[in-house]
């Protein structure tokens, strides 16, 4: 797209859609994102999550790996453990970044996202709702709430799991499936003698789990994550007893080992944030000549394999890679390899976390005891090797990508 100097058009001011704006500007492409909260708080909402492997080579690719050392720690460890007896696996996160060249961090998302907003600058536009848009062999023109229109060679709907831009490109489809799981977040300060640095600690029950790692020397994010059915009597319990949901999470993980308790106890009422957990089936394609998706809007995947965020950011760059150098009129061209070079990749990863999931919610005790005699023959060696296979098997053209 280098003899065409019109914007391309990115709709949502996330993770995806900046990143998205970031990896097109590497390319040499103008871009803006167009973001329908009116403030960047709305826009940054969450708390934690691992910027893992692939996510730093992909941010590598355009010269930005380098940020997240002034946001991030450095993941060395992840363990698995059953809340009644003891480790499960125990990985080694250190061997992941040595074989490829790339740490995994933990960051605060409103700290991830800030940084993306530093570096984006004025090319996001707050407070724009887009309601509808038009595309012809030449562009596309987008249409917002306050009567505002813009045109531009290309649309990226980067507007996350309800993107108005997919709705519009696929207006049959049913809504995103609800996964069975509720996951209740906080992020609280406690000591380094309660919880390590550079470790994350999944710990499994019986339909339910909570994951916990340090964001900074201060700060612990955790997530207490409850099956339907687990969620929905603890519900009931909790109204019944007038309890609040710092309470009722109690009641149900106070028994668990330490810090899990603790976590919770030090977390006001007020900073647990719940989230229902949504998903979609793949889709064949997601793309026509002028207009494609990026990050949830096009492969939205369940939490359970950690890669929303970091297939958001791969995607956004490949996605600029294909789009480096091409002339306007072979913009269709550069979304379908878009498409041939993330589909296949997409649906493994959005598959494996959905699976991941059901293990996950396992309720009766006996299959949960017979899960964690599986995870502890197979964990450590046969599912640490394909787990990395997975999230390595990267569609990004190695090295730095460089203006045109």
């Amino acid at each position: 797209m280098a003899d065409d100097r019109d914007e391309v058009i990115v709709m949502g001011g996330g993770i995806a859609g900046l990143t998205t704006v970031l990896a097109l500007r590497a390319a040499g492409i103008p871009a803006k994102a167009y973001e329908r909260a009116p403030a960047l708080g709305a826009a940054a909402a969450g708390n934690g999550l691992v910027v893992w492997h692939n996510a730093v080579l992909a941010l590598r690719t355009i010269g930005l790996d380098k940020h997240l050392d002034a946001i991030g720690a450095e993941l060395r460890r992840y363990r698995f453990r059953s809340r009644r007896s003891g480790t499960l696996a125990d990985w080694s996160i250190e061997q992941g970044a040595r074989r490829y060249g790339a740490p995994a961090y933990t960051v605060s998302r409103p700290a991830l996202h800030g940084m993306l907003t530093d570096l984006v600058g004025d090319d996001l536009v707050l407070g724009a709702r887009c309601t509808d848009f038009t595309e012809d062999t030449d562009g596309v023109t987008v249409r917002f709430e306050d009567g505002r229109t813009i045109r531009g060679p290309l649309l990226i709907g980067a507007d996350g799991l309800r993107s108005t831009v997919r709705r519009r490109l696929m207006p049959y489809e049913p809504p995103p499936r609800y996964a069975g799981m509720t996951a209740c977040q906080g992020i609280v300060d406690l000591p380094l003698d309660q919880v390590p640095a550079g470790v994350f600690v999944n710990t499994f029950g019986e339909g339910s789990f909570f994951v916990h790692y340090r964001l900074d020397d201060n700060a612990v994010y955790w997530d207490a994550v409850l099956s339907d059915r687990i969620g929905r009597d603890l519900g009931r319990t909790a109204t019944s007893l007038g309890l609040g949901v710092r309470e009722a999470l109690l009641r149900e993980f106070g028994p668990w080992p330490d810090p899990v308790p603790a976590l919770i106890e030090a977390t006001a009422e007020p900073e647990i944030l719940p989230v229902d957990i949504f998903d979609r089936d793949p889709v064949p394609r997601w793309s026509t000549d002028r207009v494609t998706l990026v990050g949830d809007a096009a492969q939205p995947m369940t939490f359970n394999l950690g890669q929303g965020a970091n297939q958001a950011i791969e995607g956004a760059v490949v996605l600029a890679q294909c789009l480096s150098g091409t002339p306007v009129d072979d913009v269709p061209a550069a979304l379908a390899e878009y498409e041939r070079r993330r589909r296949d990749r997409a649906v493994r990863i959005a598959r494996r976390s959905r699976a991941n999931g059901v293990l996950s919610r396992w309720q009766n005790p006996a299959v949960c005891l017979l899960r964690d005699a599986f995870m502890r023959v197979a964990f450590d060696r046969l599912v640490y090797r394909k787990t990395y296979e997975l999230t390595m098997d990267t569609d990004l053209v190695p090295g730095p990508q460089t203006a045109a």
